[in-house]
Formats: structure tokens, sequence, C-alpha cells
């Protein structure tokens, strides 16, 4: 990603998108931001990219997935909401849009996720293709997921129906093991879920166990098998894997070693993967993210100078100005 650090530049950007959403000349976007682990910043991110889309006319809907653990409400600033996405799967509402909340801050809405501990185990097939469906009507120009850590198919399944599926990760090395495995995880569960690749099931299942009997440890060991055995199929799943290309976000980076762990992520991506990793940018550590919360303050709020507002400024610019282009070209 190649960023833009001339203000007036990004202003004029930023007009020019927003006049083209203005005229539905897009299709709503659904950002979901996830990774592996917990405590790695992705509610900070989810609420900074609905907090930057808002403050720039887009209107904006963040919504708490993470159904074990939600806290996007403090985050933004809001006491715990009366509806909630856990009320939609319990039956207690019926329509999503029942649990929209305004926020304080212009363009911004926003949708709790659990009271409760609610078990993920818990949710049926049904209830979630339900719940997918009122998401995708939801009455917004961008829809942003806060996602919850691990891997569990309810996760997976959120952060493949996105346009656009960002991983947020720490410069440290369990932080990033685990977004190598959510990584695969998503990857191997857009497979499993696509009835093209049906007569290759029992490969992906395979591969999305460690230390299988095929010896398959990524997509490009699962391609290569599927090519010996099938090689017009394997075309087919070549393709899948180009079409495959998670975002990447550094959170709480304290140095430029720490900032090149993006890079090199990308690189090992590639390589052993065949995944196109897009290294989106960073955020650097900031002591004062804290004092935010506890304010009930979104930070961009709170600190609209930071540097942190500017690198997630850089990011929106960025990500909109190629959602542009992939529209223009599928028209």
């Amino acid at each position: 990603m190649e960023t833009n650090t001339n203000t007036s530049e990004n202003k004029g950007i930023w007009a020019s998108l927003h006049s083209q959403y203005r005229g539905h000349q897009f299709q709503k976007q659904i950002w979901a931001i996830g990774g592996g682990k917990g405590g790695v910043g992705k509610s900070l991110v989810s609420s900074s990219l609905a907090f930057d889309l808002a403050k720039h006319g887009f209107t904006t809907i963040a919504i708490d997935l993470d159904l074990g653990g939600a806290n996007l409400h403090t985050v933004l600033g809001q006491t715990p909401p009366k509806k909630c996405v856990s009320d939609f799967l319990s039956g207690n509402v019926v329509d999503l849009v029942e649990c929209i909340v305004d926020t304080q801050y212009p363009n911004l809405k926003m949708i709790g996720g659990a009271k409760d501990d609610l078990k993920i185990t818990q949710i049926t097939e049904e209830k979630k293709k339900m719940l997918i469906n009122q998401i995708r009507g939801l009455p917004a120009q961008f829809i942003i997921l806060d996602l919850g850590a691990g891997t569990s198919q309810y996760t997976l399944d959120f952060f493949n129906i996105a346009q656009v599926g960002i991983v947020t990760v720490l410069p440290e090395p369990t932080s990033i093991e685990n977004a190598y495995r959510f990584l695969k995880a998503v990857y191997y569960h857009r497979l499993h879920s696509n009835s093209r690749f049906e007569s290759i099931q029992p490969m992906i299942e395979a591969a999305m166990i460690p230390n299988n009997q095929l010896g398959i440890q990524s997509p490009s060991d699962l391609l290569n098998e599927v090519n010996f055995q099938n090689p017009e199929l394997a075309g087919e799943l070549k393709r899948s894997i180009k079409d495959f290309k998670p975002k990447l976000v550094l959170n709480q980076t304290r140095s430029q070693t720490d900032i090149d762990v993006g890079f090199s992520m990308k690189s090992v991506a590639k390589k052993y993967f065949g995944i196109d990793l897009d290294y989106l940018g960073y955020l650097e550590y900031e002591p004062n993210v804290w004092q935010s919360v506890r304010k009930m303050r979104p930070f961009l709020a709170e600190h609209p100078q930071s540097r942190i507002a500017t690198h997630v400024d850089r990011i929106c610019n960025y990500l909109l100005k190629h959602a542009r282009i992939e529209q223009t070209l599928n028209e």
C-alpha cells in the first residue's frame, strides 16, 4: 500500500469519493476486522475505521460480533445497548434494524453484541444465515464487523462475507503465528463452502488438520495435490487463491523493526501460502488509548490530530480508492 502525505490532496480525494457514493455508484461495503488472537486491537481498528468513515460523511454502522466478549459499545463511548445481536439470535428481536443505536457522532450508528456470554455453539446455521442476510440489508453505506478472536466457523463465515477482510496483528510471535493460522482457516473455509470444490472436500478437510497424512500444510500444497489429480479443477482452485486478498494492519508498533513485520508477513504469505496479503499499514503504540476507553470516547474523537488518526485516514483512503476501481471494473 502506498500512502499519501499531502493533506489537501487527501481532502480532495475524500470529497470526490463521497460524491460518488452519494450518487449510488457503488455497492454497499462490508468490512470485517478479525485476527486469530484476542487483545490485538480489533475493536480499536473497527471503531477507528467506522469513526473515520462517518467523519467524512459516509453513513456507517459498526456491529459487534464478538459474542463472547462484546465491548465495541464501550470503545465507541456508548452504554450497553438494550437490544443487540444476541437478542436477534435468541428470537427476542425479529428485525436487526431494531438493534441499531445512534451515537453522538454524525453518520455513525452501532449494533451491540451480547448482553451476556453467548456461546457460539448455540447459534444454528439457520440463524446465522438470517443474521448475514439482515446485515447485508442494513441501511448504511458501510458496515464494519468487529469479530471475535479464534477460528470458529461463525467468525470465519462473517469474515468471508465481507468485501474487505482485515486481519489485525501485534508485532509479537504469538500474534503473528495466530494470524497465519487464522488466514489458513479463512481460506480453507472459503473452499469448503464452495460447491465447485465438492469433489476435493476430503483433501480440503485434511488440509484443515495440522500434520495431516497427505502432508498438506498450505494452500500451495493443496493446489499441487489437486493439480496432480485433476488439472482442470486445479485451474479453478488457483483462481480462487488469486481472488483471496485479505488485508493486514499492524497494531502497537514501536519501531521500524515492528513496522517491517508487515512486509515480512506479506512475503511469507505469498511464498508459503500463495496468498496476496495486502499490508495496509500500521498503528503506532499509543499509551493514551486506555484513557479514551476509560472516558468512553472513541480514540479518534479524543485525539483527532494523533498519528493513529493520520494512519487510519490513509487506510480508509486507500480502501475507498480500490473499492472505486474494483466497482468500475465490474460494471
